[in-house]
C-alpha cells in the first residue's frame, strides 16, 4: 500500500525568546505525523523528541508513522532551536550552536509544538497525551514532566542524559561514560564550548531533571530504558533518575539493555537491539495508559532555584519561562 503524503503535516508555531535561522522570525516548525485509519476521537497526542544535533524535519519520521497506526497516536516532532536545520554548524562537523540552550528554552518549544498541534486536532482524546525522547531528546521528555506535570498520560526516557553536568562534575559523580569520545568535556563545555560554564547555580538547578524529579506527576507511567554500555550518555542517569522518582513514590520502571549502545545496537537480545525494538518489549505501557481525567495544561508551574524561582506560565501559545530572583 502506497503511503499516503497527506498524513505528514508541517505545522509554524511561535516559540519564546528566539530568532529562526530559517526563517528570520521566531517561527520554528513542527512536523505532524496522522495514523493513516485517520484521526478520531481515541487517538492520542505523542510528543516524541529527538536528540542533540538531530535534524527535527527528518529525525525519526519512520519511528513516528509506526507510532501513529501502533498506538493510534497523531504524533509530533519538533524542529527546536540551536541544532539540526536551524543551526548555524559553526564547526564541522557539529550540527549545533554553541551556545546550545541545552534542555531550558529548548523544553519550552518542544511543549508550544504540543500546544500547536492540540490547538489543531481539537478532538483528540486529551486523557491519552504521551512523551517519547531519545538521548537529549529524553532529557527534554523529562523537563517536559517538571514543566506541565497535568498534562501527560506517560513517557519513555530512553538512553537520556538527566542533569547538565561539567567535565569536573561529571568526574567527581563518577559519570565517566558521559561523551566519552571527547575528553576534558563534560555536556555543560559541549554545550558552551570547552572551558565555558553558566555563571548561575540556578542555570545548573533548571536544567537537572534529577534534581527537579519530585515535581513529575504522580501516577503517570513513566519508563527509563538505557544500555549498560552507552560511551556517550552514562547509564549513571538513568539510575540516579530512576532512584529519585522511586524516593517520591512515582509510577517508575527501569530497563537496562544488556550490552546495549547509545542506540542500544549490540543488546545481547534481539527484541531490544534498538530504541524502537526496547520500547515495544518494555514500555508499551506508558504508550497505551489513559489518564482518568483529561491532560490539562497547568495555570503556572513554580520551580525552586537556587537564588531564586523559575516559573512557567502558559498563555494560548504554550509554556513561557521566566526566572525571578530572590528578594533580599
Amino acid at each position: 500500500m502506497t503511503e499516503s503524503t497527506d498524513r505528514h503535516q508541517t505545522v509554524a508555531f511561535a516559540t519564546q525568546d528566539y530568532v529562526s535561522h530559517c526563517y528570520g522570525d521566531a517561527r520554528i516548525d513542527c512536523y505532524v505525523t496522522e495514523p493513516i485509519a485517520g484521526v478520531r476521537e481515541t487517538t492520542g497526542l505523542l510528543l516524541l523528541i529527538h536528540g542533540w544535533g538531530n535534524d527535527g524535519s527528518v529525525s525519526y519520521r519512520e519511528d513516528a508513522a509506526f507510532h501513529a497506526d501502533e498506538f493510534d497516536f497523531v504524533v509530533v516532532r519538533v524542529e527546536y532551536r540551536d541544532c539540526g536545520r536551524e543551526a548555524h554548524h559553526p564547526e564541522a562537523p557539529l550540527t549545533f550552536d554553541r551556545p546550545y540552550d541545552f534542555s531550558k528554552l529548548q523544553t519550552i518549544d518542544s511543549l508550544r509544538a504540543a500546544a500547536a498541534a492540540l490547538a489543531r486536532y481539537p478532538q483528540l482524546d486529551r486523557r491519552r497525551i504521551a512523551l517519547w525522547g531519545g538521548s537529549q531528546g529524553a532529557h527534554i521528555a523529562a523537563q517536559c514532566l517538571v514543566f506541565a506535570p497535568t498534562l501527560w498520560s506517560g513517557a519513555v526516557l530512553c538512553c537520556g542524559l538527566y542533569a547538565a553536568l561539567t567535565n569536573e562534575q561529571k568526574l567527581e559523580g563518577g559519570f565517566i561514560w558521559d561523551v566519552r569520545n571527547h575528553p576534558g568535556l563534560g555536556f555543560v563545555e559541549y554545550a558552551l564550548g570547552p572551558g565555558l560554564t553558566w555563571d548561575e547555580p540556578h542555570e545548573y538547578d533548571i536544567r537537572s531533571a534529577i534534581r527537579n524529579a519530585h515535581l513529575m506527576p504522580a501516577g503517570v507511567p513513566i519508563e527509563i530504558v538505557h544500555g549498560t554500555v552507552d560511551d556517550n550518555v552514562d547509564i549513571r542517569h538513568a539510575v540516579e533518575l530512576y532512584a529519585r522518582l522511586r524516593a517520591h513514590d512515582k509510577l517508575v520502571a527501569f530497563h537496562a539493555v544488556a550490552n546495549g549502545d547509545h542506540g542500544l545496537g549490540g543488546a545481547e537480545a534481539h527484541d531490544e537491539n534498538s530504541r524502537m525494538k526496547a520500547t515495544l518489549k518494555h514500555a508499551s505501557r506508558a504508550l497505551t495508559h489513559v489518564r482518568s481525567t483529561p491532560g490539562t495544561w497547568p495555570d503556572a508551574v513554580t520551580i525552586p532555584v537556587t537564588g531564586g524561582t523559575y516559573r512557567i506560565t502558559y498563555p494560548l501559545e504554550g509554556g513561557t519561562l521566566h526566572f525571578a530572583p530572590a528578594e533580599h
